[in-house]
């Protein structure tokens, strides 16, 4: 049988009855990381697994979470009043008493005016904003998101288990979100003449708890070392179906069918079920990216997440957390399923379990989306395919489309069966250099005390290698193609670091935005992107260091530039 049919009959046998079967069940399950409903959605997921005669392999490890319990908040004077609210991961429980202090209003993050006080405001809890009034020390923070409906948030940037080192990052102030209307209605006290005292009681649970990780290994006939990771996380807010049951029930089809067909794999599949998303800032994939390094840095493909597919009225797809070197064979792998070409690019940023960048190892996904103008769309959300029930205890199992999920499974297929079977490895690091090289620019046009002019230079000789390369590549025997197909994954190993990190290969960047959909390259190469401050800096003593610091990470963008030339040049 030829690779060709074997992917359309794969496709073919997608089980919606099961995926059905699936929601329903997760949809009586609520999923706190560590709780009891982890506890049986990891076991129903083996259950399912061996039911199949799938092997799986349970990990277990201790992760440092924490989970919101409750939280009240209400006005003193010059009224009382009281708002409902919910309070945040890892933020400051305030004991059974609560605190009270005034209420201010703070726009563009000026905490300065709120030290010792609550500061009012405006949109998400991010875990930066937290951060921010935790160092100016503000005694709490109140939230007040764009919608009637409260989003549960995650309030640490610390990505994954704390290191020792990053301990003064974790929060120090309590927080709750309201909601829009409670948010007018808190400004309108604030426009009197009185001042506003307000008290917030939050309770959370923080510490060491057992998390579970269900792991499936396919292997591959020909080249068993390399490997498809793909993953999802099975932990959730509430009964969170279509974040992310819903992508459950997907990674579950997908190893079903990958199974069955297993004889036909040249390249080997990992696909796992990742805790701790939200309530650890994404702990499980991170202690899996830490646990299995090396299998990773010399053996990972790539990393195909999946979050939120399958949600109603969710058909517009994007390449989201998208490498530029596997861009387009992401939009190919979309427009193959579905017939929509050209679909909108979004490259990989601080979310959505991204744990892998560091080790070098490219990322691609195919996300389902509302389509613009949808009633049901939000521009802040996350996840939901954007929906407004992103987060929130109406992510129910009304909100799940199951043909539209088949489709996602078929498309999650058509992605893992290409990169496991492709006789050349569709990388293409022309696009990572050209994207290299247009964000240096940009930085140049802005920052001219910093010298870019020697790093541009660097990045066309590799371009002009890279040219060479590919035009060798796709015309060698395939003989010797697993020499090429080496020397394109060792190319990402050598500039996806620098690429998509600041800390390097061994640790993780803390997770310091929103996690809401962006069309922009703000956060490739993060290492570099404060060069866009110097200006506003001329004058100040900061100006110098900031300075410094980017000639130095020039330095490490040039040796990465170099070292992946050499390579080519040695081909």
């Amino acid at each position: 049988m030829t690779e060709q049919s074997v992917l359309p009959r794969m496709q073919a046998s997608v089980d919606a009855g099961a995926l059905a079967r699936h929601l329903e069940w997760f949809s009586h399950v609520p999923r706190d990381t560590g709780g009891d409903g982890e506890d049986r959605s990891a076991a129903y997921l083996a259950s399912e697994l061996e039911a199949a005669g799938i092997p799986v392999t349970m990990h277990e490890f201790d992760a440092f979470l924490s989970y919101p319990r409750e939280a009240a908040f209400r006005t003193l004077s010059p009224e009382s009043h009281e708002f409902q609210c919910v309070t945040h991961s890892f933020v400051r429980s305030t004991g059974p008493g609560g605190l009270s202090a005034e209420l201010v209003l703070v726009e563009h993050a000026q905490f300065g005016s709120a030290s010792g006080k609550i500061a009012l405001v405006d949109g998400l809890a991010t875990p930066v904003t937290i951060l921010q009034a935790s160092q100016a020390g503000c005694a709490g923070i109140v939230f007040a998101n764009e919608d009637r409906f409260i989003h549960n948030m995650i309030g640490t940037t610390i990505w994954g288990t704390p290191e020792l080192d990053q301990i003064d990052r974790m929060p120090t102030v309590a927080a709750v979100s309201v909601d829009v209307e409670a948010g007018r209605a808190l400004k309108q006290l604030l426009a009197g003449s009185t001042p506003v005292t307000a008290v917030m009681t939050t309770r959370l649970e923080t510490g060491w708890y057992r998390s579970r990780l269900p792991e499936v290994r396919i292997p591959g006939t020909r080249e068993p070392e390399r490997f498809v990771l793909v993953g999802g996380h099975y932990c959730a807010w509430h009964e969170g179906i279509t974040d992310n049951a819903t992508g459950d029930a997907c990674v579950l089809e997908m190893a079903k069918r990958l199974w069955q067909e297993r004889a036909h794999l040249e390249r080997s599949v990992r696909l796992c079920w990742w805790p701790g998303h939200s309530h650890g800032r994404y702990s499980g994939s991170t202690w899996y990216a830490d646990t299995f390094f090396t299998d990773l840095a010399e053996g990972g493909l790539a990393y195909y997440n999946i979050d939120s597919p399958g949600v109603k009225g969710a058909t517009a797809y994007y390449c989201r957390n998208t490498c530029a070197e596997l861009e387009s064979y992401c939009r190919t792998v979309i427009a193959a399923t579905t017939g929509q070409a050209n679909a909108p690019v979004f490259r990989p940023a601080r979310a959505a379990d991204q744990s892998f960048l560091a080790s070098g190892m490219p990322s691609f996904s195919a996300y389902p989306f509302l389509v613009d103008g949808h009633p049901d769309k939000r521009p802040w959300t996350g996840g939901c395919g954007n929906a407004w029930w992103w987060h929130t205890e109406h992510d129910t199992l009304d909100k799940a489309d199951v043909s539209i999920l088949a489709t996602d499974v078929k498309v999650g297929l058509e992605a893992v069966w290409g990169l496991a079977n492709a006789a050349t490895l569709p990388f293409d690091y022309r696009a990572t250099t050209r994207e290299l090289t247009d964000v240096v620019r940009g930085f140049q046009a802005r920052a001219t005390e910093a010298d870019f002019q020697p790093l541009l230079d660097d990045a066309r000789v590799l371009a002009d290698k890279l040219e060479s390369f590919e035009a060798r590549r796709s015309t060698t025997a395939d003989a010797t193609s697993a020499a090429w197909n080496a020397a394109a994954m060792r190319l990402g190993r050598i500039l996806n670091p620098v690429m998509y990190t600041r800390g390097g290969r061994f640790h993780h960047d803390p997770a310091e935005w929103s996690p809401i959909l962006r069309a922009t390259k703000r956060f490739t190469m993060p290492g570099l992107n404060k060069a866009e401050a110097l200006p506003d800096l001329r004058g100040t003593p900061e100006h110098g260091f900031l300075v410094a610091q980017l000639t130095r990470e020039i330095n490490r963008t040039r040796a990465a530039v170099r070292e992946a030339t050499a390579l080519l040049a040695a081909l």
